[in-house]
């Protein structure tokens, strides 16, 4: 015998949130998220002064290493139009190679405008350039005879603690080194 099937009305349950629940979760959410806002802001901060010294770190090793291994006079300056060296220091920077009278540029690297950028005294003497020889050592400014070495500085204004990195050629070395450069980012000195 076939029994009849029976159905009863209301016994599914309906699955979602309610509105109060969602409300609580969002609400949760949002208190979380605004207190890691100034920890992130400060990361980012802290990461975009890092990269911008990993940056020059580089340009600088790019120019010595192409001064050895292509034989050639390299210098690394502040540019403003990414070919030619200008005279202030800014956020932008080039390597260029002169060899046989022919100028190249080996790269060409911009800094984000939330760092500050400024000269130590050897360096701005020297006319804000770093010149690498063939022999791998380097000087301040163009000529063989000049400051053996100079200092970029790098600072982040809002950001606490050691908000300055300082970048050092010297003698053919290059160095990084952390400094509280204050919220007026001071010039670097010369090691």
């Amino acid at each position: 015998m076939l029994r009849p099937s029976r159905t009863f009305r209301g016994s599914r349950r309906e699955r979602g949130f309610t509105l109060i629940e969602l409300m609580v979760t969002v609400s949760v959410a949002a208190i979380l998220l605004a207190m890691a806002a100034p920890s992130l802001a400060s990361f980012i901060r802290s990461n975009r002064l890092t990269s911008s010294a990993n940056e020059m770190v580089a340009t600088l090793q790019t120019a010595r290493t192409s001064a050895v291994s292509n034989r050639a006079r390299v210098v690394v300056c502040p540019s403003d139009d990414g070919a030619t060296c200008a005279d202030a220091v800014g956020g932008r920077w080039i390597a260029v190679m002169t060899k046989n009278g022919v100028d190249t540029v080996l790269r060409d690297s911009s800094l984000p405008e939330a760092v500050t950028i400024k000269a130590s005294a050897n360096l701005s003497a020297g006319d804000n350039t770093f010149t690498f020889f063939p022999s791998g050592f380097s000087v301040v400014g163009a000529s063989a005879a000049g400051t053996t070495n100079g200092t970029i500085g790098l600072c982040v204004a809002d950001l606490s603690g050691n908000n300055g990195i300082d970048v050092t050629a010297s003698v053919g070395r290059i160095s990084t080194a952390r400094r509280a450069a204050t919220v007026d980012c001071s010039e670097p000195e010369d090691n």
